[in-house]
């Protein structure tokens, strides 16, 4: 009997062993889930914002390219003489404003910017459109036809690549929001990370909001 209080405390020891290394293994377990949570954070978020800039890249090579057709045709307008001196100034005034006025994706944040730059960009098409088509009308020019075709598709292009950009900023918004305590450790260019704004105008109902009756 008097063995007992010897095996009793050498199987406490052993016990306490045993959930000391119960106890280690399921540490280890937890860091290695948040290894793994963390690696699939920042795999998400890098995700995120190649998304981004690849729905930002669309959007401004869009704007881009419409400018290209607009100067293209005033070039076809030119060359061939079919608009008067004062119309010509008038028309590459307006191209240049318009240059000048280009938004990116910080600066766009103000809302008036987007306006003015919409306002001058439909100002400019609907000058130069509504003069190609008193000319076609006299005139087969094939160059010109071509180019309002495509001035026609890019003004209207421009809404699909604008509103990609928007799901795509708003899922980025959202992540960071919701991980904001993480974003200097997942984001490994010791940039500060900040939400991105919308071309969905603040005037604009909240989703699933009926605007208000007139």
């Amino acid at each position: 009997m008097r063995y007992r209080p010897v095996l009793l405390k050498f199987g406490l020891i052993i016990m306490g062993y045993w959930l000391v290394g119960c106890s280690t293994a399921i540490t280890q377990q937890a860091e290695q889930i948040s290894v793994e949570r963390f690696d699939s954070l920042r795999s998400t978020y890098y995700h995120l914002n190649d998304s981004l800039n690849y729905a930002w890249t669309a959007v401004k090579q869009s704007d881009e390219q419409k400018l290209l057709y607009l100067n293209e045709l005033l070039d076809e307008l030119t060359h061939k003489s079919l608009i008067g001196s004062d119309t010509l100034a008038l028309l590459e005034q307006m191209v240049q404003k318009l240059r000048a006025s280009r938004f990116d994706s910080v600066t766009m944040a103000n809302t008036r910017q987007i306006y003015q730059y919409d306002s001058l960009t439909g100002q400019l098409s609907d000058s130069l459109l509504s003069l190609t088509d008193r000319i076609i009308e006299v005139t087969d020019n094939p160059r010109l036809l071509y180019l309002t075709d495509k001035i026609v598709s890019e003004n209207s292009g421009v809404v699909l690549y604008r509103l990609h950009y928007d799901n795509v900023s708003q899922a980025f918004n959202r992540f960071i929001e919701e991980n904001k305590e993480l974003m200097s450790s997942l984001d490994s260019t010791d940039r500060p990370v900040i939400k991105r704004p919308m071309f969905k105008l603040v005037s604009d109902p909240p989703a699933n909001q009926e605007p208000e009756k007139q």
